[in-house]
């Protein structure tokens, strides 16, 4: 035969198809070789909740990590826009604790931030403009709220049912794996006081603000010290007549977080108000950071630096935990001037700094102390139409009243979830949160939670373990795709010797401290739901799957199916760079597809 005739796969022989289907739930009869290349991944249908940070993230990153038509997204929204806590937070004052340069995506900056502290409209803007850039929308079904999700073991999908919540109307889809990307500060509440809805004025949430209400020479009532009554004393103080604030825990109030790079770069030798955190950005800042990428990122590399190195003042008695104690005590004090003991006495927490998130807060110490804000000390007995009663039986009267009473925290879906045994989320949570790294739960396969009880809420910017929790949850929609499996569930052994290291690990930290803190549930006692080390160390765990702390469950009789038929991509698809890749000039990494 001449050299010519030799049957050649580069000329065309087996060649590729570039169809991706959907696999089968089970396989009858006895073990077969399957007619395809060596781990052609199987169409794999995703259904995410949520399209805010999270939901963003994972259509662009499934886009960069999985093969181009080997699976479908669908991100279901409550809402009539997405953007998630940014579109429904519009309260007077709203913005990040985080320094905007490190609030986007880590790949993708923004130079042009106007402030160093973005406001919510800001942030806003960011995921829509990313949306519009990366095509994010086809993915989106807005005003869809999944309201239950059950795994069907025989099938190995979620069956989702989602309500839209303008016309109440109930539609149902599935999915291979489901992704709850809803965020843990989504689902707000008003507080269990009695009478609350008895007030006669207009009645607001902070997460759900009402701006047809005028202020204006009016007397406001705000109960809350968190983050974001923080946020809204001052504006209120501003244009309100008189603005009452029901005081209902102490709370450290800090100087800024990763301002180093700030005040280093950008402010050098200028009068700073060491109360005043905030920093307008020049026109000249943002001609710098666009034209010069790496002095950009240099920036944004310090403020992440700054905050990662800081977290030792997490420990209890640690030289660095007992300076923050002493700074922020005297600023505070600074803050609110001479006089007002009886302020500074409740407010200055006796727990140490970070028990509970720190709240930073320009202005709010400054608006407390002014004539027409008066703290009320007093607990809250009832709600009265006329304004307040609180337990010491005197009737606060006021026009409007605002509940800055953050939300139900979601250590739990908000949604119905239950697994192939018929046991939901709640009834298997029932002892707390089960959750490995903040991301997988035993018993409910295919099922990943973005940064969720047990990840890194403490410090820094979530936006990096978001966009890592994502890529791990990836990782393990590839191995199924790739490898016929048709679900993987973490392993309650591995969970419970996460949990033995979070309590060993917690003994010394000051989050065990008698301080009521979403960190612990809603609780002064209790475990403590957060990664033992910084961001950067929850970073380092959760980069690549542990795969042995998962069961798997495979889609064939013999795990070794995806080997197919003795063939790679590259043969079927006459690549010849393909069917070479480790014959190179130097040593260096080489992957076959």
């Amino acid at each position: 035969m001449a050299p010519s005739e030799m049957p050649n796969s580069l000329s065309g022989v087996n060649g590729i198809a570039e169809m991706y289907e959907y696999p089968p739930a089970k396989v009858e009869g006895e073990y077969k070789v399957l007619n395809q290349y060596h781990s052609k991944p199987t169409k794999l249908r995703v259904a995410g909740c949520g399209a805010g940070a999270s939901g963003l993230c994972l259509a662009y990153k499934m886009e960069r990590m999985l093969t181009p038509g080997s699976w479908e997204l669908t991100l279901f929204e409550k809402n009539s826009q997405f953007g998630g806590t940014w579109y429904e937070n519009t309260y007077p004052g709203v913005a990040c604790d985080i320094p905007s340069h490190d609030y986007n995506y880590t790949w993708d900056p923004k130079p042009d931030w106007t402030q160093f502290f973005a406001s919510g409209k800001e942030i806003q803007g960011y995921f829509e403009g990313f949306a519009e850039r990366h095509g994010s929308k086809k993915y989106m079904k807005l005003d869809s709220k999944i309201i239950e999700a059950q795994w069907d073991d025989a099938e190995g999908i979620w069956n989702i049912t989602i309500e839209n919540p303008k016309t109440k109307a109930i539609s149902k889809d599935w999915a291979h794996v489901f992704i709850n990307g809803t965020g843990i500060l989504n689902n707000w509440k008003w507080p269990e006081i009695e009478g609350i809805h008895d007030f006669k004025g207009p009645l607001m949430h902070s997460a759900n603000w009402d701006h047809s209400v005028d202020f204006n020479a009016k007397t406001a009532g705000v109960i809350g010290t968190g983050s974001t009554s923080v946020q809204i004393v001052p504006q209120l103080q501003k244009i309100s007549k008189e603005v009452q604030v029901y005081m209902r825990s102490p709370t450290w109030i800090s100087p800024p977080f990763g301002a180093g790079a700030l005040t280093n770069d950008l402010q050098k030798g200028e009068e700073v108000n060491p109360g005043q955190r905030q920093y307008d950005f020049t026109e000249a800042d943002k001609k710098r950071f666009a034209e010069d990428p790496e002095y950009h990122l240099d920036f944004r590399k310090r403020i992440e630096a700054e905050i990662n190195s800081l977290f030792g003042m997490y420990q209890q008695n640690s030289e660095m935990n007992n300076t923050f104690r002493d700074v922020i005590t005297k600023e505070m004090n600074r803050r609110m001037g001479p006089g007002h003991e009886k302020l500074k006495e409740f407010i200055i927490p006796k727990w140490s700094p970070g028990c509970r998130r720190i709240s930073p807060g320009d202005g709010y110490l400054e608006a407390l102390v002014q004539d027409n804000v008066t703290p009320v000390f007093s607990g809250i007995k009832r709600i009265v139409p006329e304004g307040i009663e609180t337990v010491d039986g005197e009737v606060h009267k006021m026009d409007i009243l605002v509940c800055a009473t953050g939300f139900q925290v979601a250590f739990q879906p908000a949604f119905k979830v239950i697994n192939g045994q018929g046991k939901s989320i709640q009834e298997d949570w029932s002892n707390g949160p089960n959750l490995y790294f903040g991301v997988s739960a035993p018993r409910f396969p295919n099922f990943y939670t973005i940064v969720g009880p047990g990840a890194t809420w403490s410090n820094g910017t979530l936006l990096p373990s978001i966009e890592t929790t994502i890529e791990y949850s990836i990782k393990c929609m590839k191995k199924m795709q790739t490898e016929g499996i048709k679900s993987l569930a973490v392993k309650q052994e591995a969970l419970d010797e996460i949990y033995a290291h979070f309590d060993t690990y917690h003994q010394n930290t000051v989050w065990k401290e008698e301080c009521r803190s979403w960190f612990k549930d809603g609780k002064i006692k209790n475990r403590i739901y957060l990664w033992p080390g910084a961001t950067i160390h929850f970073l380092k765990t959760i980069k690549d799957p542990r795969f042995e702390d998962y069961d798997f469950t495979y889609r064939y009789k013999n795990r070794f199916a995806f080997l197919g038929n003795g063939d790679v991509k590259a043969t079927a698809s006459r690549d010849v760079l393909g069917l070479s890749p480790y014959i190179r000039s130097s040593d260096h990494e080489w992957s076959i597809d």
